[in-house]
């Protein structure tokens, strides 16, 4: 009787192991939607190592004709955006607030809202000179989505300089897409003289009204999603072959 009594635990106990091994595909978090009331959650961030020097430049293989600029609170949005330079050879610049944001950037809900539903600019602590992004001919942009919108220190960013005629490039981390079209849209209209990829956006939202949630606008715009989508997305866009 007891030999009888083992054998169906022991078959419950390897489904078990089973159930958690580390092979396992999770649903990514891009599938799960986060609470339109607080800032989106930002990509797994996989293979994430911090940047070697966040507040510079650098030239990993020389190509001095691209930079990627963001905004990373988690590392997140950074895991992104060190992937476009290991595939691309891009300079780098970590966009830093002057006021820096909480650690949790739920804990900082409140100015968050505050900043993107008042079109707010906050400070930036290290914007480079205008010499320096006079040299770039395309720009990638990185930023988590927050209230249906970028971080809005990248906004702060972006209007420092005459971006005219150069490709901006936008990516974004995100828990939910719902937003994704509201905040391309913010980078596009705060950089109105450049050119983007993609070169259009759905346009069946008023891109100056983000507090409606929930609209299903975003169908057809390509993100990398993680560091592991990065090099898809970059040849989706045919930034590498």
């Amino acid at each position: 009787m007891k030999k009888l009594l083992f054998i169906p635990l022991l078959l419950l106990s390897l489904t078990t192991m089973a159930a958690c091994s580390p092979d396992d595909d999770p649903m990514s978090p891009t599938e799960q939607p986060s609470t339109p009331e607080e800032p989106g959650d930002e990509e797994n961030p996989d293979d994430f190592e911090n940047p070697t020097n966040p507040d510079e430049p650098n030239t990993p293989s020389g190509n001095g004709n691209m930079l990627v600029v963001y905004f990373s609170a988690e590392g997140h949005t950074g895991a992104v955006a060190e992937r476009i330079v290991e595939l691309t050879g891009a300079d780098i610049h970590r966009i830093e607030a002057a006021e820096p944001y909480a650690a949790n950037p739920y804990d900082d809900s409140d100015r968050i809202q505050r900043e993107a539903y008042n079109d707010l600019r906050p400070g930036v602590a290290n914007l480079l000179d205008e010499e320096t992004i006079a040299k770039y001919d395309t720009i990638f942009v990185g930023s988590p989505c927050w209230w249906h919108q970028p971080a809005m220190v990248v906004c702060t960013f972006l209007e420092a300089y005459d971006l005219k005629d150069k490709v901006v490039i936008p990516f974004f981390t995100y828990g939910a897409t719902t937003y994704l079209n509201e905040s391309m849209q913010k980078i596009y209209k705060v950089t109105p003289g450049s050119k983007h990829i993609p070169e259009t956006l759905p346009e069946d939202l008023d891109a100056d009204d983000i507090t409606t949630p929930g609209r299903p606008d975003d169908a057809g715009i390509d993100m990398p999603g993680s560091a592991n989508g990065t090099e898809g997305w970059l040849r989706r866009i045919g930034i590498i072959e």
